[in-house]
């Protein structure tokens, strides 16, 4: 009886301890179905002053100066600016894609603004983190969600903000990076002058109310190319095993999707299409674990009061409901679509986009790029 005993005892233990991995198992893919970033996630954050700013004038190019921001201790942002007179912060998209020059649409408003074009943490010349990924599949997920994610990116934002010494940004994104704009304006709406996005990414609430920019592509592309559009899309988004392979893999596959995204007819400007060494793979991982599998972002955008232009190309891959739905959340807010134009319109219409966004910001200042009744100087609100 006594042996008995024993071998129940031994198998009640066993199914205890299959229960328990099946229920950690469970309980880890429904933790990844949850956004890792939740608005207002910066109020949580203890964000201190950056450090300060080097500037290289060396540039071929007289218009253009480079140089790096240090916003925490050991983390330097690489940038270059254009222009002079009132601050604007271009935050690009990707995401983990940065731009390597300006854009033809804000180089005509070089007489009245500065344009700043930064690379985001873990992308180009930027802060690149070295991660070791040998503990627990959780504990690789939190610390790259934690040093690379919405939440830190959006800080950075902040960091620059006091840095460039302005009480109230001037903001520019596109793609991805309109999302990061209006996430940062939604958390800090006192801190924004304008908002002028992009071609926004449909991302706001997810899974996408239009289908979601994968397979608006996949739409768009000949039967022929649809196979191997599959597959790469198959391996893009299995985060199940990215921790096995290295950054350099992933961003080898990252920068596939240009040849698609090519293949369904957009051009893609060489200022957005960097070779993968550039590419910030890790980065673009941390933004799908904070967003989750599942989010909606979209009562957020209700809080932002800053006046908002959204652009939208006419021949973009996602269709004007994105940007209409932009418009529907942010209170103050209007649409121009760009005819003819796809998802890069400050690329690639640069002469039909520039008087617009001339028009828009002039609304909002004298007219020679200084702020109406607002004053730029050292930040000394937080």
């Amino acid at each position: 009886m006594r042996e008995i005993t024993r071998k129940t005892v031994f198998r009640r233990i066993a199914a205890v301890l299959v229960l328990l991995i099946v229920a950690g198992g469970l309980g880890l893919w429904w933790i990844m179905q949850q956004p890792m970033y939740r608005p207002p996630g910066l109020a949580q954050m203890d964000i201190k002053d950056p450090i300060g700013a080097s500037a290289d004038l060396t540039d071929a190019d007289s218009r253009v100066s480079r140089g790096r921001w240090e916003v925490e201790p050991g983390v330097e942002l690489s940038h270059f600016s254009v222009g002079e007179g009132t601050n604007i912060l271009v935050v690009h998209g990707g995401p983990g894609i940065p731009q390597t020059a300006s854009a033809p649409a804000f180089d005509v408003l070089g007489d009245a603004y500065r344009l700043h074009y930064y690379a985001q943490r873990g992308t180009g010349e930027s802060f690149r983190p070295t991660f070791d990924f040998s503990g627990s599949r959780w504990a690789s997920i939190q610390a790259l969600e934690g040093t690379l994610g919405i939440g830190q990116q959006l800080a950075d934002i902040e960091r620059i903000r006091r840095l460039l010494g302005d009480q109230r940004l001037i903001l520019v994104g596109h793609s991805y990076g309109a999302l990061l704009a209006a996430l940062y304006a939604a958390e800090m709406p006192d801190r924004v002058m304008a908002l002028l996005l992009i071609a926004p990414a449909d991302l706001v609430v997810f899974p996408s109310l239009h289908g979601g920019l994968f397979d608006n592509l996949r739409d768009r592309l000949a039967e022929a190319e649809r196979t191997a559009y599959d597959a790469w899309l198959e391996e893009y988004l299995d985060l199940g095993e990215i921790f096995t392979e290295t950054e350099a893999e992933l961003a080898g596959r990252d920068s596939e999707l240009i040849h698609f995204f090519e293949a369904a007819g957009w051009e893609a400007p060489a200022a957005v299409s960097p070779p993968p060494s550039q590419v910030g793979a890790w980065h673009a991982r941390a933004q799908y674990f904070s967003m989750g599998l599942r989010h909606d972002y979209s009562d957020a955008l209700g809080r932002i009061t800053a006046p908002t232009l959204v652009v939208h190309g006419g021949d973009d891959l996602q269709p004007i409901e994105v940007a209409e739905d932009y418009c529907r959340w942010i209170a103050d807010s209007e649409i121009v679509t760009i005819p003819g134009a796809g998802h890069f319109p400050h690329y690639t219409h640069g002469e039909a986009l520039a008087p617009v966004v001339r028009a828009f910001l002039d609304g909002l200042t004298d007219g020679k790029g200084r702020p109406v009744g607002l004053m730029s100087n050292p930040a000394r609100e937080r």
